[in-house]
């Protein structure tokens, strides 16, 4: 078969499935919006719905959207735009696919692999957490609204910034700083858990420009400041969150109270949430430095997960981990980096063009064996992620809760 009519293949089957998907979320979002008690589609969306209409609470960019719908009588609208936002993820994810690889793997390839890095859940073993969410770190969030929305803005953020840093050593345009500013502050106000977790990331990074004279200090400084619109948001939205009547009385250090509140067993599940890109970064360890995309996306997880380990809510919110997002967030930021370069090792171990095996030493035969058997083994790590992950999502598709215990 020609490349071309593979592509093509490839272009189809991506469209299809993407169609389905998007399908799938709306239909699952429509029944989100019904719930009431119990735990037949069990969801956040309707308490959502209730502190937007009925509290006038107004912490996010979803809050806006439930209000101006309600107001138009067009409220049911909601589960369409939410699946929209399932939609946009994945095409985000794929534009940041294509990013990275220069385009290299095609349209359909890129929808393909953006729709994994959708579904993909932990590794869920029985006994060390409460179900096959709870207690877990997953990217692979259906039932939360205003994660919905910060996700796909959130991808998009994170591929304006990476082709604006990268080029910033020769210039930065107004506009350029002007469009990161602005999906910058949207997407801090649909969440602000991302910019916790990428801000510092690209602090970091920041740095290093400086220290490496990658451009003007100056030219870096003006970049800088496009969080300042942020850091405003973020000033409302704790005024909303933490106010008079809200819920929640703060945020204090508390140590993994959040983040065991539903498993005993910490260490095991943050490894078996991540395990594929722990596993496939662990094989391109000197890589890390030399890889802004793999380094980026790990300080971002950094971050991430030690705002979630560190920080908690006070009051009648002090389990609910909402700290997590961020974390959650950067987790298809490892994934999608360390798939492509898993997908790298395969070709390179596994294709015939690699060179005669008599041509290599005792010593490469056994290094080029070794090699393969471990791309193998994180190929059939990444199958059970994806295996748990559309496990989950059936499940929810079915009626069964988000929290799916046991």
């Amino acid at each position: 078969m020609s490349d071309k009519n593979l592509r093509r293949i490839l272009g189809l089957t991506a469209y299809v499935l993407t169609a389905l998907y998007t399908a799938a979320c709306i239909f699952l979002y429509y029944r989100f919006m019904g719930w009431e008690s119990g735990s037949v589609y069990e969801s956040d969306l309707p308490a959502h719905i209730s502190l937007a209409l009925d509290d006038g609470l107004i912490y996010s960019l979803i809050s806006l959207i439930i209000i101006g719908l309600n107001g138009m009588g067009l409220l049911n609208v909601l589960c369409v735009i939410l699946g929209v936002f399932a939609f946009l993820s994945v095409l985000f994810s794929a534009s940041l696919i294509g990013e990275i690889t220069e385009k290299k793997y095609g349209r359909g390839a890129e929808l393909l692999l953006a729709l994994l890095l959708n579904i993909v859940m932990p590794c869920y073993v029985r006994g060390l957490s409460d179900g096959r969410y709870m207690g877990m770190h997953t990217s692979s969030i259906w039932h939360n609204s205003t994660y919905l929305m910060m996700k796909w803005l959130g991808l998009w953020t994170i591929l304006v910034y990476m082709k604006t840093e990268k080029d910033i050593s020769k210039k930065l345009t107004p506009k350029s700083y002007f469009v990161f500013t602005l999906l910058l502050t949207l997407t801090t106000a649909a969440k602000p858990n991302f910019f916790l977790a990428a801000a510092p990331a690209m602090l970091v990074f920041l740095i290093i420009d400086i220290v490496r004279r990658n451009a003007p200090v100056s030219r870096l400084l003006v970049f800088a400041s496009s969080v300042i619109p942020s850091f405003i948001v973020m000033l409302l939205q704790n005024g909303s969150l933490f106010g008079g009547g809200s819920a929640g009385s703060g945020i204090v250090i508390a140590p993994g109270r959040a983040m065991t509140a539903h498993t005993g067993y910490l260490i095991p599940v943050s490894f078996l949430s991540i395990a594929f890109p722990l596993m496939v970064t662990a094989f391109h360890i000197k890589d890390l430095l030399k890889n802004r995309y793999l380094l980026f996306a790990w300080i971002c997880a950094a971050f991430g997960y030690m705002e979630y380990f560190l920080l908690s809510e006070e009051g009648a919110r002090a389990l609910d981990a909402n700290l997590s997002w961020g974390y959650a967030f950067t987790i298809i930021l490892v994934f999608g980096i360390t798939l492509i370069l898993w997908i790298e090792d395969v070709r390179k171990y596994f294709s015939k063009k690699n060179g005669s095996v008599e041509e290599k030493t005792q010593e490469k035969k056994n290094a080029a064996l070794l090699s393969k058997i471990y791309t193998g083994l994180c190929g059939c790590i990444l199958l059970y992620h994806t295996y748990c992950g559309m496990l989950f999502f059936i499940r929810l598709l079915q009626g069964v809760s988000y929290m799916m215990w046991g």
